[in-house]
């Protein structure tokens, strides 16, 4: 592959999501830009306009939607750093780092009009932030409707259906002013309504295409609404990430974007112990084993999972976002291998051209080097 496919203009914009580093508010997102994002993104990708994998929480996105000079300004630093913002990520709305986030960051649901409101916020000032950088299009990626709750009896809602509808209405009116066509990509994650991509397939298929045929306008969710398919997220819930894209297509749902993330598998009892041994009290890590014959568990804090009676051969997939380059940590082993074979697809032209890659390794402060290992090895070095 040429490095100019891992361009913005590119066939496949290469990025990472920039929600590994604490920005509550515009001026510290813009600290992040100038002096984290773009030198990481330009030392792996070189010369040339780049896409910028923005976290907007809602603070952001208002802050930026409800002042023309503020975003003026906030075009005019991207534009200096070359950086186009194609791939935005709209799933955390409230602080991501800090004590105690676990299932927090799944509030507000699409049920509650808040969420629909900063969607179209963010949307807003992302079209009019691409269309100064010359790009036609870009992708927010979002929660998969809510979560599950820990007894996993959540469901998706007619609310949840009528909402996303409302905002592919919303991105269909800004297409039509802006000449930018926004994709709203669903990303399903293990606990959440939508916890796989068939599911997430089937719910847009199902539901928000039925909604907008009821108000005459199915054409808008068919344009604008589509899947952020997540590596991690598909490996914990037991998906091939290559035959997810394959599911998108045959249902004619878009693939909005791509997440380039890792797992960590521990194997028979020692493995669980030693998944065990990495939580921590910010975020929620979700667990399935890949034979199913025990569990789900929602987080690796549950008793049930240290209790559990495991065979030597039952492998459990925890989600928790580590270095892709990794393919062992300790005891563990990480899903790196599904990372390169999903790179490999790619380069042998799985997705529809356009379809940002997004490294999310929130994990790891590290990130240049996840940057730099995705880059190297789409371009063959």
């Amino acid at each position: 592959m040429d490095r100019a496919n891992l361009l913005a203009t590119g066939r496949h914009p290469l990025t990472y999501c920039t929600n590994v580093h604490p920005a509550d508010d515009l001026a510290a997102a813009e600290a992040v830009y100038r002096e984290l994002a773009a030198p990481a993104l330009r030392n792996a990708l070189g010369e040339g306009p780049i896409c910028l994998g923005a976290w907007w929480p809602a603070d952001v996105a208002r802050a930026l939607a409800g002042d023309e000079a503020r975003l003026r300004a906030h075009g005019d630093l991207l534009v200096e750093l070359g950086l186009v913002p194609m791939s935005l990520n709209v799933f955390p709305l409230q602080r991501f780092h800090g004590d105690g986030v676990k299932a927090s960051v799944y509030d507000p649901s699409w049920e509650d009009e808040t969420r629909l409101e900063v969607t179209i916020n963010a949307a807003t000032a992302m079209a009019v932030l691409l269309e100064r950088a010359g790009i036609d299009h870009g992708v927010l990626s979002t929660l998969p409707l809510g979560f599950r709750g820990a007894d996993r009896t959540g469901r998706p809602t007619k609310a949840h259906a009528r909402n996303v509808f409302c905002a592919a209405l919303a991105l269909e009116r800004l297409r039509d002013e802006r000449g930018v066509h926004l994709v709203l990509a669903l990303e399903p994650e293990p606990w959440c309504v939508l916890e796989t991509i068939s599911e997430t397939v089937t719910w847009i298929a199902d539901e928000a295409l039925a909604v907008a045929a009821r108000n005459g306008n199915e054409a808008a969710v068919r344009r604008h609404v589509g899947v952020c398919i997540d590596l991690c997220h598909a490996a914990v819930v037991g998906e091939d990430p290559v035959v997810g894209v394959e599911l998108c297509s045959s249902a004619n749902v878009r693939v909005g974007k791509v997440q380039i993330s890792a797992a960590l598998v521990g194997r028979g009892p020692a493995g669980r112990d030693a998944l065990v041994a990495f939580d921590e009290p910010v975020y929620l890590h979700q667990a399935f084993a890949r034979d199913a014959r025990v569990g789900p568990f929602v987080d690796l804090s549950e008793p049930a999972l240290r209790d559990a009676e495991l065979p030597d051969d039952c492998e459990l997939v925890s989600h928790f976002h580590v270095p892709i380059h990794e393919a062992r940590m300790g005891e563990l082993t990480t899903t790196h291998p599904q990372v390169t074979a999903f790179l490999d697809a790619v380069a042998n032209d799985v997705l529809p051209v356009g379809v940002p890659l997004e490294v999310e390794t929130y994990t790891n402060p590290q990130i240049a080097d996840e940057v730099a290992f995705a880059a190297n090895y789409l371009l063959g070095r």
